[in-house]
């Protein structure tokens, strides 16, 4: 199975060499960095550990505005990710096409409901990114409390999501094993844990010229 991180962090080279073998180990085909990052020496980490790179712009929104900026400067040749600080910029970027990705963070208290289901709908498409990495870090029952309620409206809505580690150091990736027993402890049928580890946004990227 070819299992996604599309979200990880490498504070610098050397970190992610370490992280890229455990990614490797884990049974992780398909990784995203930002653009950013990407030079040709992280892409040849990724070759000699069977990872295939998956290009990303990750950008926080707090105002259409700031969006349309945005998309007047960024690339084509990678997957735009998209995290609203509020519901109603949320409401504003399912009709955007150029977005290929919503990010959805527990501390925005961010709700889903049949209204953002509807605008999927209609725009015919819509994925939610979902960070893991609140939980490592955050005592704070909300931060769970969220992320449960997350999970389980995504379920119910059918609405189609993953999840990613954002992971800055090897230390704080998430083994799939770890991912589908929360789910199952969740009470979340296998599937969807399969799904949150598997969905890709677009499979056009799959073939980027970072692969």
């Amino acid at each position: 199975m070819n299992y996604l991180d599309l979200s990880v962090n490498p504070k610098s080279y050397d970190e992610w060499v370490k992280m890229a073998e455990k990614l490797n180990r884990m049974g992780f085909n398909y990784v995203g960095l930002e653009s950013k990052f990407i030079d040709e020496k992280i892409i040849k980490i990724a070759e000699k550990y069977s990872i295939n790179i998956i290009k990303r712009n990750t950008f926080k929104i707090n105002n259409k505005e700031e969006l349309n900026e945005i998309l007047k400067h960024t690339k084509k040749d990678a997957i735009l990710v998209a995290e609203p600080k509020n519901n109603h910029i949320l409401n504003s970027l399912n009709l955007i096409q150029e977005v290929n990705s919503i990010r959805i963070s527990v501390e925005n208290n961010i709700r889903i409901n049949k209204s953002l289901k509807n605008l999927f709908n209609i725009a015919k498409k819509g994925t939610i990114e979902i960070s893991m990495r609140p939980l490592l870090y955050n005592n704070n029952l909300f931060y769970l409390r969220e992320f449960i309620n997350l999970i389980r409206n995504s379920v119910k809505l059918k609405i189609k999501f993953y999840v990613v580690s954002d992971a800055a150091c090897e230390y704080e990736l998430w083994h799939p094993a770890y991912i589908k027993s929360l789910f199952a402890v969740l009470g979340i049928e296998k599937s969807y844990s399969i799904m949150a580890l598997t969905t890709y946004p677009y499979n056009v990227f799959i073939q980027s010229k970072y692969h």
